[in-house]
Parts: C-alpha cells; structure tokens; sequence
C-alpha cells in the first residue's frame, strides 16, 4: 500500500481534485436553488474562519480562539448598531476592529507573557462568552437574545453581469457584502501568502523559526501582525451571522462553528482555494441538515439530522489524521531506501579501495 501510495499519490491527488470539482459543479447545477443559496451562505462564517486559522497557523501558531473571536464581532456589530442606528457596513467595521483588537491582545499575552497557547485560547473563548451574556443583560437589559427594529442587516446585492445570467444569476447573485467580501479575502489571503514579501515571511516562521531569525526576520512581529489579521477575518466572520445572517445576537450564536472553520484549514492544508471549497462542503452540510427538516417524506430523527454537519467534521478529521500518517510512513520509507542505498555506495566503495 505504501509504495502505490509513493508511486501514484500525485495522480491519486490530481484526481481526486478533478472528481471533487465535477461533482461540486454537478450538484450546484442541478440541486434546488434555495439548497445552493443556503450552502453559499452558511459556508461564509467557515471561509472567514478558515481564512483566519490558516493565516496564524502559516505562522507558526494554531489559533484555538477563533470561536471567541468569531462570537466578539457578532456581538460587538450588534451592540454597535443598537446604541448607534447606524447604516450595518458600520457594525461590520467595528466587528472586524474588535476582532483585530483581541487578536493583538491574544498575540502579546502568548508571544510575549508566555501564557500557555492551549491554556489561553480556551480561557478567551470561555471569557468571550460570558462576557457577551454580561453586558447583554446588565448593558442592555436582554437575556439570551439582542435585538431591536432599529438593527439593520446588510442588504443583498445584485451583481450587474452575472444577475442577467439564467442559470448563474439566480445562484451566484442577491448575497450581502460579507458573502462576497469573503470571496474576494480568498484572493487576498492567496496573493498575501504567496505573491508578498510579508507572505514568506509568514510561511519562513512557521516552518522554522530559528532558520527565519537567522536571516534577519522579526518572528514576533510577523507572528503578532497574522494573528491581528487572523483576529479581523474572525470578527468580520462573527458580523456576517448577528447581521449578516440575522439582524440580532443570540446567546453563544457561533454553535461552535469557529471550530469548524479551524477543521476546514486542516483539511485544506492551510491553502486558501482549498479552504474555500472545503468549506463550502461545510456549508452544504449544514444546508441539507435544515432542508432535510423542511421535507415533509423525510422520517429521519430531526436531531440526527442537526448532527450532519459534526458528523462531516469527525470525518475530515479522521480523514488529515489519515493522509497525515500517510505523508509520515511515505517519509520514513523513502529515507529508509534513500539511507539504505547511500550505504550500499558507501560499503562498494570501501570494498573497492580495500580490493585495490
């Protein structure tokens, strides 16, 4: 199994990519429409997420707290806009700076205090959501839910070419901002990685720091400013599900989707495209959970229903433990050969002095 896997795992790989993208293009043609508008829209918060996984962990550090960070901005947009009456776009800004604001605070406390990385990123998600639950109730007077008339959420947009395209129109178009911003941070994410100086140096600190320091890279500071980004993507994540997705703060309203996102990132490996398709396949799950509900010939227990999208998040995990002991055995084979071959040579030339 291990020398097909080593001989053959390009093309294995290779084709599992192009099965995926038919399949993807195969459903989002042919299912019903309101299926593929709820999968798009559910799979923002896990782009978002996603997105803001991989960039810390590019850096070197696996940023736990994306769930807290996530629930901050959804409240923080809300908050805002309730003691404001201000246009939503306003909510998103201030749901992106809070987000920011607790990733930078995140990155001093573990970089520079030295807190425990696991240790911290569980006491700001657990201090995220009750702080939210306080000063919903002693703030605002409401207990488990925030809302007003006066919230607002973001309006849909209809994009000019695509919108007058029958088929397309009617599934890629009439989305909010967020929806479409998080394309567009998809791109943004790839070309910062890949094509910026400030992108490798992101790369260079999480794959060896000691080998970025000696050519003269600030470690710190490249790990603060990706967790400051990580931090605003999270927050922009939360905004889109209290007025994005809604027009109000629910109690812990994230339901864990922070975690997802950091699932999807490693099972795309911490590549954007990829991510961005993966989660999409979250979002599918999510979707098909509720349209399932709504079906009236479906017996299926509604709760076994709700379990589909953990039930895809156990299987990705399963899935990268698999590929990643996997690429290990390949390695440890291919040294092995490698070692035994070179040793070979070694023992031949011995001989061949010795004879001479």
């Amino acid at each position: 199994m291990i020398d097909w896997l080593n001989r053959y795992g390009n093309l294995l790989q290779r084709g599992l990519i192009v099965a995926g993208v038919v399949i993807g293009l195969y459903l989002f043609f042919t299912l019903p429409v309101n299926l593929v508008q709820s999968s798009i829209r559910l799979a923002t918060p896990f782009i978002l997420g996603s997105l803001a996984a991989l960039l810390a962990s590019r850096a070197g550090v696996l940023n736990l707290a994306i769930d807290g960070k996530m629930l901050l901005g959804a409240f923080v947009a809300v908050a805002v806009l309730f003691k404001t009456g201000y246009d939503p776009i306003v909510g998103v800004l201030a749901a992106v700076a809070a987000g920011g604001v607790l990733g930078f605070v995140f990155a001093i406390l573990y970089l520079r205090i030295k807190i425990n990385l696991v240790i911290l990123a569980l006491a700001v998600n657990l201090f995220v959501a009750n702080a939210t639950v306080f000063f919903m109730r002693v703030t605002f007077g409401a207990f488990g839910t925030l809302a007003d008339p006066s919230i607002n959420s973001l309006p849909s947009l209809s994009l000019p070419l695509i919108s007058s395209i029958p088929i397309l129109g009617e599934r890629l178009s009439g989305y909010n901002l967020i929806v479409y911003l998080s394309w567009v941070m998809v791109a943004v994410v790839w070309v910062i990685l890949f094509r910026t100086r400030f992108g490798r140096h992101i790369r260079a600190v999480g794959e060896n720091k000691g080998a970025a320091e000696s050519v003269g890279i600030n470690v710190t500071l490249v790990q603060i400013f990706a967790l400051t980004l990580s931090g605003m993507l999270a927050g922009m994540a939360g905004a889109f599900l209290s007025i994005g997705f809604l027009s109000q703060f629910v109690e812990n309203m994230t339901a864990g989707r922070g975690w997802i996102a950091i699932t999807v990132s490693l099972f795309a490996f911490e590549r954007p495209v990829a991510a961005f398709f993966t989660a999409i396949f979250f979002g599918f799950s999510e979707a098909l959970a509720l349209f399932l509900q709504s079906q009236p010939g479906v017996t299926v227990p509604p709760d076994l229903l709700l379990a589909i999208p953990q039930i895809a998040t156990l299987t990705a995990l399963v899935l990268v433990a698999l590929r990643v002991r996997a690429a290990e055995l390949l390695k440890r084979r291919n040294f092995a050969a490698q070692f035994g071959k070179e040793l070979s040579q070694l023992k031949n030339a011995v001989v061949g002095n010795r004879g001479g």
